[in-house]
């Protein structure tokens, strides 16, 4: 026999008395399964017009998907990526101009995210477009305080609000706070408060605290919206907030740590923006930033009342902040026209950019322009996978960056390049 006739399979041959002997012993089968396929046909011809209303959905998808091009995007950091204090680091300029249309207009999804907050997403937008000769808007800027919009509960409260700047009360109220409170409105109202300075405690008549306090305490809540200039008068108001709930009185006066003075229960709310400890400027060594400013009154508090400050942060590497910043990239995708690609973040702080980037699903690019410095980056700028030792002295393991880059203008030119991409 051929091996083609040994492939060919031989059509088997039933007699009429085989086929009626088959029949009836599956007769009793179908019967018993008839009714659970009518059933089943009954909800199939229910559900019909949904599986096609969702057919055309998923087709309809498929078609943008397949339509639409793929870009990266990018989260930057703004001091000590593109500024050192006032001077535009060199090759910024060049490098945004390579994202944009000639125009203009940039061509990528770019979000600007920092821990700063003195001044408004549009007036930091407006800032920027100027000095980095693209147009950006305030949709794309994520202040440290740009989270503070989510906090809706806060809204209607009587909130303290710590930090610098003639405006801030102004800032308050455009993230959604009705009553804004902040030191001068206290030095105003309670002066005798803040008698640290020899010259002001002999000039004031009293330091006993008036029966009638202003109409805006008790204080319900605190934000430490930047980093205070007189630390002296805020800690001591802030302590006093904490130690009081808000109201400045206390039937037991404060004495020492033996008999310490709690705050209740459940601690008074506080809200601290930018953890960052340091921050680099155009001086040659970090200043300090407003996290330092609450590791000291953290300290003070623990001290005073035997209780840690619980706090809850707003800022890089917060996942609040980043899922603002996500939510910002993605709008700023789908008005361009495009698909979100890989994300890379992009820092000079290992602490907060690098360590925000790795734990939100975006590619940690580290800039050797700002807080962290290294000479000599490869032969092109630019390394994959390194490891670096953090800032603080308290974080022993290695910090793993996804790319290091002496400047941002650098890495646009390798990502651009699309050498990204190997």
């Amino acid at each position: 026999m051929s091996i083609v006739s040994c492939l060919l399979k031989t059509p088997v041959i039933y007699s009429r008395k085989a086929i009626q002997i088959r029949f009836q012993a599956t007769l009793p089968r179908f019967q018993a399964t008839l009714p659970r396929f009518l059933a089943r046909s009954a909800r199939s011809q229910a559900t019909l017009p949904r599986f096609h209303e969702k057919l055309t959905r998923f087709q309809a998808t498929a078609t943008r998907c397949l339509s639409t091009q793929s870009s990266f995007g990018l989260l930057v950091d703004i001091d000590g990526v593109l500024f050192r204090g006032a001077q535009t680091i060199p090759g910024t300029v060049e490098g945004f101009r390579k994202l944009s249309d000639g125009q203009g207009n940039l061509l990528k999804p770019v979000v600007f995210l920092t821990n700063g907050s003195a001044r408004s997403e549009a007036a930091k937008a407006a800032e920027l477009s100027e000095k980095l000769g693209v147009k950006i808007e305030g949709s794309q800027i994520i202040l440290v305080n740009t989270p503070l919009r989510m906090f809706k509960d806060w809204h209607d409260e009587s909130v303290f609000f710590a930090g610098q700047g003639d405006d801030l009360a102004h800032v308050a109220r455009d993230l959604g706070f009705k009553h804004p409170v902040t030191l001068p409105d206290v030095l105003r109202d309670i002066p005798m408060f803040d008698v640290l300075c020899h010259a002001k405690r002999a000039a004031l008549s009293s330091g006993v605290l008036p029966d009638a306090l202003p109409s805006y305490f008790p204080i319900k809540r605190i934000v430490v919206a930047n980093t205070p200039v007189n630390w002296d008068a805020h800690v001591q108001f802030l302590l006093d907030l904490l130690l009081s709930n808000g109201t400045l009185r206390t039937d037991t006066p404060l004495t020492p740590a033996d008999t310490p003075v709690t705050p209740g229960p459940q601690q008074f709310p506080i809200i601290a923006c930018n953890p960052d400890l340091v921050w680099a400027s155009e001086y040659h060594m970090p200043r300090i930033a407003c996290g330092a400013f609450m590791h000291a009154l953290s300290s003070l508090y623990h001290e005073m009342s035997g209780n840690e400050l619980q706090v809850t942060w707003c800022g890089k590497p917060t996942h609040v902040t980043y899922e603002c910043a996500l939510r910002a990239l993605r709008r700023r995708a789908a008005e361009l026209g495009v698909e979100l690609g890989t994300v890379y973040g992009v820092g000079d702080n290992v602490d907060v950019d690098v360590v925000g980037a790795n734990e939100h699903g975006a590619v940690s690019v580290l800039v050797c322009s700002g807080l962290y410095k290294r000479e000599g980056v490869g032969k092109e700028g630019v390394e994959r996978g390194f490891t670096v030792r953090s800032k603080r002295a308290s974080v022993k393991e290695g910090i793993r960056v996804g790319i290091l880059s002496e400047d941002i203008g650098t890495f646009i030119d390798w990502v651009v390049s699309g050498e990204a991409e190997d």
